[in-house]
């Protein structure tokens, strides 16, 4: 066996487990986004009970969206949300200011205007004063499968389950091309 060929053999693996990986990606996680908007047709209160350990919208956002809770014939299900499409967010520090946190909601894009004082920042997070503890919002749910739900609108990301597809049938691509052509 030539070493070309081991080389090939070996990298045609490593981008078939590539490609398997961003298969399941696609449809065990971002599938959903797909889906939602056209079963999610049930309505019911939920319970905002808790917020979320990771922080959305980058690093140090301070953005922890909240953990709804809702009963559907007697089950209790837990949905994150209200989801956004993008975080925009702008902080301005200097030793004078004090710890002010601005934000609006537009077009599903949560904008957040941060002043902090630089010795000692706190970042607060805008989703608790927008939607705080035991406070009951809107959830849409699959009335055949009640654990498909989003939270108070529909969030329109389908474009992540169309990039990780369309990444993985790439990868595949590639993938055939360096066992079969090179």
């Amino acid at each position: 066996m030539s070493e070309i060929l081991i080389i090939k053999i070996v990298f045609g693996i490593l981008l078939s487990i590539g490609t398997l990986v961003l298969f399941v990606l696609a449809f065990k996680l971002f599938y959903k986004y797909l889906i939602q908007e056209k079963r999610c047709t049930s309505k019911v209160k939920g319970t905002i009970k808790k917020y979320t350990l990771a922080s959305r919208g980058g690093e140090n956002s301070g953005v922890h969206l909240t953990i709804v809770f809702y009963n559907v014939n007697g089950k209790e299900y837990k949905v994150i949300g209200p989801e956004y499409k993008a975080y925009k967010i702008i902080t301005k520090s200097s030793p004078l200011n004090s710890n002010n946190t601005e934000y609006k909601e537009e077009n599903q894009v949560l904008k957040i205007n941060r002043t902090t004082n630089s010795f000692v920042g706190i970042y607060q997070n805008p989703i608790e004063k927008l939607y705080p503890i035991n406070s009951e919002i809107d959830v849409y749910y699959d009335p055949n499968k009640p654990k498909l739900s989003f939270v108070l609108r529909y969030c329109n990301k389908k474009w992540v389950f169309y990039l990780t597809f369309c990444s993985a049938l790439f990868v595949l691509i590639i993938d055939l091309l360096v066992l079969l052509v090179l």
